[in-house]
C-alpha cells in the first residue's frame, strides 16, 4: 500500500512486512544482513535502501587494483580499512517524535552550528575532492551530505582517488534505481535546480540562499539562523529557500518554526512544507502570507483561504487528531478574513480522516508533490 513492491526486498535488504503508523508516519524495519534498523517515513527508507547499495559499491571500488594506484597518485601509498561499522550508520534517532508527529500533529511535546555532515574543509575543496564527492554521490544516487557516516567516509576516500589519483568511475557505478529512485528524481525539484545543487559548491549555495532571503525581507539573524543550522544540508536548505522565493512573502514565520529542528527528518519536514506551499501557490490560488498558527506553519491565499500543509506517510483519524482539527477550526471563528480551511497532504489520508475533514468542511487534497506542474 505504501511501498512498491520491488522495494520490499534486494540483493541486500529486505523490508519487514508490517509498519508502525503513530497517526501520521510510518516506521518501517529495513534488514540488512545481521542488522536491523528502524526508519520512520517512506522518504527516509528509499533514502537508507540507496545508501545501503552505494556503500558496497563505494567499498568495491575501494579494493581494486585501479584505486590502489590511485592513491599512490595521490600520495596516500594505502588507506586504511574501516574495522566495521560505526554504531547505528544511518544516523536513526529510534522513538523520538520528528517531521509531522512533532510539528503538526504535537506527539511529544535549536540547534546552531557550522557545516553539516559532508560539507568537507577547505583542503578538500582547493583539491578538488568536494567536486569530485558530489559527482560521485549523485551518480550513485545518494546526497553528497547525507549523514551515513560510512557512506561519508565511503565517498571521500574514493573521491580522493579520483579527484587526485586519476580514478575513473565506471558505467557500473550508478544508482540502485527501480522503486528507491535517485537522490535527484525525489526532490521535486525542476532541472535548472537540480542542477544549481549538483555544481554548486556548499558555500555558494549558501551565498544564492542568503540572497534569495534577503529578497524577501529575511534579517542577516535569521537567514543565518537556517543556513548555519546543523540539520540543514546545504541541498536541504536550498531546495527550502527555493520554494519559499517562488511564493514570495515574507517567511520570516516558517523559518522561526523550521529552526526548532533536532532530527534531519525534522528538516526534510520543513522542505516537504515550504514545496507543498509553493505547489499551491502555483497550482491552486496565490498565497499573500505565511504564518504559524495554532503551532502549526500555515498561509492565506488571495481569496482568504488558511491553508495547511502536511508532509506525512499515513494520516488516521483519532481522538488525537480530531483534537488538532478542532483548534485549527477555531482559528476561523470570528474571523472574517478567513474564510475557509485547506489541508494539503503530500501522503495518504484514511477514508475517515477524509471524510470527517470533509464534514468539518476542510478541503483536502492528498499526494499534491506527486503530480506534475
Amino acid at each position: 500500500m505504501f511501498i512498491p513492491e520491488d522495494l520490499m526486498r534486494g540483493s541486500l535488504h529486505t523490508v519487514g512486512e508490517q509498519a508502525e503508523n503513530d497517526g501520521l508516519l510510518n516506521t518501517y524495519f529495513l534488514y540488512s544482513g545481521d542488522d536491523a534498523f528502524e526508519v520512520t517515513t517512506g522518504i527516509a527508507l528509499r533514502t537508507r535502501i540507496r545508501e545501503l547499495y552505494a556503500i558496497d559499491k563505494l567499498r568495491a571500488m575501494s579494493q581494486t587494483d585501479e584505486f590502489a594506484k590511485a592513491m599512490a597518485n595521490a600520495g596516500r601509498q594505502k588507506v586504511q580499512s574501516v574495522v566495521g561499522l560505526v554504531e547505528d550508520p544511518f544516523g536513526t534517532i529510534k522513538r523520538v517524535p520528528m517531521g509531522a508527529s512533532r510539528f503538526f500533529g504535537r506527539i511529544g511535546e535549536g540547534l546552531k552550528g557550522g557545516r553539516t555532515e559532508g560539507e568537507g574543509n577547505m583542503v578538500q575543496s582547493v583539491t578538488g575532492i568536494s567536486k569530485a564527492k558530489t559527482t560521485l554521490a549523485v551518480k550513485l544516487g545518494v546526497s553528497p551530505y547525507s549523514y551515513n557516516q560510512e557512506l561519508q567516509h565511503q565517498l571521500t576516500i574514493n573521491a580522493r582517488a579520483i579527484a587526485g589519483g586519476g580514478l575513473v568511475v565506471s558505467a557500473a557505478t550508478a544508482a540502485v534505481g527501480g522503486a528507491a529512485g535517485d537522490v535527484i528524481s525525489v526532490l521535486n525539484v525542476n532541472q535548472t535546480l537540480q542542477q544549481t545543487l549538483v555544481n554548486s559548491t556548499p558555500d555558494d549555495l549558501r551565498i544564492l540562499n542568503r540572497k534569495k532571503l534577503f529578497s524577501l525581507g529575511v534579517t542577516r539573524e535569521d537567514a543565518d539562523a537556517l543556513l548555519m543550522h546543523p540539520w540543514y544540508s546545504p541541498w536541504t536548505e536550498t531546495i527550502l529557500v527555493d520554494a519559499l522565493s517562488n511564493i514570495g512573502v515574507d517567511p520570516t514565520a516558517f523559518l522561526a518554526d523550521a529552526c526548532k529542528a533536532l532530527t534531519e527528518q525534522d528538516a526534510i519536514y520543513f522542505e516537504r512544507l515550504a514545496q507543498i506551499l509553493a505547489r499551491y501557490h502555483v497550482s491552486k490560488a496565490k498565497l499573500r502570507a505565511i504564518h504559524v498558527e495554532s503551532r502549526a506553519v500555515c498561509a492565506r491565499d488571495t481569496n482568504g483561504t488558511l491553508v495547511f500543509p502536511l508532509s506525512c506517510d499515513y494520516a488516521i483519524w483519532s481522538e488525537h487528531a480530531a483534537g488538532r482539527v478542532a483548534e485549527l477550526l477555531a482559528l476561523a471563528q470570528g474571523q472574517d478574513e478567513i474564510k475557509g480551511l485547506a489541508l494539503w497532504v503530500d501522503g495518504k489520508v484514511s477514508d475517515r480522516a477524509a471524510q470527517e475533514l470533509k464534514n468539518r468542511k476542510i478541503d483536502l487534497a492528498t499526494k499534491v508533490l506527486d503530480k506534475q506542474q
